[in-house]
């Protein structure tokens, strides 16, 4: 009897080891094998190192800087916008654009232009675009001041009416075309220099805006695309220190509305 027990005994361990074993294999040993290991992050051609500011470009990047210089227009400038992220002086963004800029040794440092731009946390942000880099061709002259999200045209000394040049003459036919093509509406708004009243550079910097609507119309485009307003003197890119920077004060910004 006593034997009959234990051998009994000794099945229903068998037993149990063969279930334990069971459910290892099934639970344990299947989910093991079938982890997959973690995925590395792919970048784009072009990041900055959040530590030191460098940048950092990888096998790619060949192909997007001719792509970039591919798209050349003549007679424009590569504008090259560069981030500064948080907790950081947009003095950053600059340094930053300088060392992009020293990359395109096909130019001449003349064609191009650096701005800056804020954007949120510098890790959090390295998959996305060029890790936040933007670039344009655009113009750049006396008469018109072409910026990533805008564009000025500069006006004449208390007057309505925009210095026509060439240069001004191209891009409105330009931006003409394109709202043509798009059905976009654009935002256009008048500023002036601190000179006069701010009642009277209110009133003036909207006669800029609506006189530059009248020209935009007659190359066709659609009245209902283009909104008005005035910013008169409280907005100047520049002090309005010089007879220089108060001419690049007295300008219509003409800008895409998203």
């Amino acid at each position: 009897m006593k034997k009959a027990l234990a051998f009994l005994l000794f099945l229903l361990f068998l037993l149990l080891a063969w279930l334990a074993w069971g459910w290892y294999k099934d639970t344990v040993v299947c989910c093991e094998e079938k982890t997959e290991p973690p995925v590395a992050v792919q970048y784009g051609p072009l990041i900055f190192d959040c530590g030191t500011d460098g940048v950092i470009t990888n096998d790619l990047w060949p192909d997007k800087k001719q792509e970039i210089l591919a798209a050349r227009i003549e007679g424009k400038k590569l504008l090259l916008v560069a981030p500064y992220f948080e907790g950081e002086e947009a003095s950053q963004g600059i340094a930053r654009a300088q060392k992009v800029k020293a990359l395109f040794t096909e130019l001449a440092p003349e064609d191009i232009v650096v701005e800056a731009r804020p954007v949120g946390d510098c890790e959090a942000t390295k998959e996305n675009m060029l890790h936040e880099l933007r670039y344009k061709w655009v113009t750049r002259n006396d008469d018109v001041i072409e910026l990533y999200d805008r564009t000025a045209i500069l006006y004449r000394y208390d007057s309505d009416q925009e210095i026509v040049t060439p240069a001004v003459d191209a891009f409105s036919k330009e931006i003409a075309e394109f709202l043509q093509e798009t059905g976009d509406k654009i935002q256009l708004t008048g500023h002036t220099d601190s000179d006069g009243e701010d009642d009277y550079n209110m009133e003036l910097g909207l006669k800029r805006a609506n006189e530059y609507k009248d020209h935009l119309m007659s190359l066709g485009v659609p009245e209902a695309q283009i909104e008005v307003s005035s910013k008169g003197e409280s907005e100047p890119t520049v002090p309005n220190d010089t007879p220089e920077n108060k001419q690049r004060n007295r300008r219509v910004t003409v800008q895409i509305i998203e």
